[in-house]
C-alpha cells in the first residue's frame, strides 16, 4: 500500500475520520477537501487566472511544485460575455479541484516541500 504524502493520518487513530485531511497546494493548511476547497478561494484565489485566447476564456491554475497546471476552456459555447463575472467563484472552485486531483499525484507534496518551491 502506498501512501500519498499530501494526505495525513488523522489526529487521533481511534477516530473514525469523516474525510482525510490533505495540505493546501499553496501553504501548509491542512483540512478535508470541502475546507480545502473554502480555504483555496478564500486565501489563494489569485492563483487562478482567466484571460481570453482567441476569442476563449480560459482558467489557468500552475502546480506549485511541478511544470504542470490546469488550463481549461470556461466559456464552452462563448455565448454569454459575463459568465466569468457571474460564476467565478465556480470556476475557482472547479480549477481548485482539478488542482487537487493533480495534487493527490504528487508523492512530495508535503508542507516542508512546498517551503522549498
Amino acid at each position: 500500500w502506498h501512501r500519498w504524502r499530501c494526505w495525513l493520518p488523522p489526529a487521533d487513530p481511534s477516530a473514525a475520520p469523516t474525510a482525510r485531511e490533505m495540505v493546501c497546494p499553496f501553504c501548509p493548511h491542512r483540512g478535508g477537501r470541502r475546507k480545502l476547497h473554502a480555504h483555496m478561494l478564500a486565501e489563494h484565489g489569485d492563483r487562478l487566472v482567466t484571460r481570453v485566447e482567441a476569442g476563449r476564456t480560459m482558467m489557468e491554475v500552475n502546480c506549485p511544485v511541478c511544470p504542470e497546471g490546469i488550463r481549461k476552456d470556461v466559456n464552452p459555447r462563448g455565448r454569454d460575455p459575463e459568465f466569468v463575472d457571474t460564476f467565478a467563484d465556480e470556476i475557482r472552485m472547479v480549477g481548485f479541484d482539478l488542482l487537487l486531483y493533480h495534487w493527490e499525484t504528487h508523492v512530495d507534496a508535503a508542507p516542508e516541500r512546498l517551503a522549498e518551491a
